[in-house]
């Protein structure tokens, strides 16, 4: 079996290359902005569920919540760790299995850490896990694109020249999955590598999310949860309880 696309092109340095734009400043920002408006509590816990390097579950645990992330990766989860502290820490884990962890008041998927996998059931899967994790009267928050916007406003190809390499980079729509591909020309050699996210829309993510046992789902537009507009907003954020009983 061919190992997933995700679980190669994250763990290379072109790809936090070709994203170095998301920095710590942005991170912070909208972070920040989330937990004031989902009225998070100091001393309420959290988990950051495919957190890649913690830039993400650094701003939540600076935000009084006792903080784990959990990436698949255990280069990112290496590299994470050393910001570890008393209020925050790392684990690798699988979202496509049971999670060891919780239960958390707070469940977090942020930045379009979803979408990834060949099969519907399997994005069922990680969210029933995911759900597994949250206390009764806890609440999941998931950040994805708004595929509707993105879909709309395709960008076909465009090339980016960064110190280490020159990223010539073609996106496309086939069977409801937006798919990037990436040719990446470095020290005179070429390498090939692929990105694959599911353009979920809102019915179908919501359907999901219930599926996972969650109630009360709300979507919202944006970090500063605004409304959300199909072809305008730059996100869907999914904020979705898990009943007390």
């Amino acid at each position: 079996m061919s190992t997933p696309w995700y679980a190669t092109w994250f763990n290379t340095t072109f790809y936090h290359d070709l994203y170095q734009h998301r920095d710590e400043h942005e991170a912070r920002s909208f972070i920040v902005e989330l937990c004031k408006k989902l009225g998070v509590q100091d001393g309420e816990s959290a988990m950051d569920m495919a957190c890649g390097r913690g830039r993400h579950a650094k701003v939540l645990s600076e935000q009084g919540l006792d903080t784990l992330g959990v990436d698949l990766s255990q280069e990112s989860i290496s590299y994470a760790s050393q910001f570890s502290h008393d209020s925050l820490r790392f684990e690798v884990g699988n979202m496509l299995e049971r999670l060891p962890f919780g239960p958390f008041d707070w469940v977090m998927n942020l930045f379009t850490s979803f979408g990834y996998f060949e099969d519907d059931n399997l994005h069922q899967l990680a969210l029933n896990h995911m759900a597994e994790c949250i206390k009764p009267g806890g609440k999941l928050v998931l950040d994805f694109m708004n595929s509707a916007k993105i879909a709309a406003n395709l960008v076909p190809e465009n090339t980016v020249h960064t110190e280490m390499a020159t990223y010539s980079i073609n996106r496309k729509i086939e069977d409801g999955v937006i798919v990037k591909s990436i040719k990446v020309s470095h020290d005179c050699t070429l390498e090939f590598f692929e990105e694959r996210v599911r353009a979920f829309s809102v019915e179908e993510l919501k359907v999901m999310l219930e599926n996972a046992g969650l109630k009360d789902v709300e979507i919202k537009g944006g970090y500063d949860l605004c409304d959300y507009d199909e072809l305008d907003s730059d996100r869907m954020i999914f904020i979705a309880h898990k009943p007390t009983a």
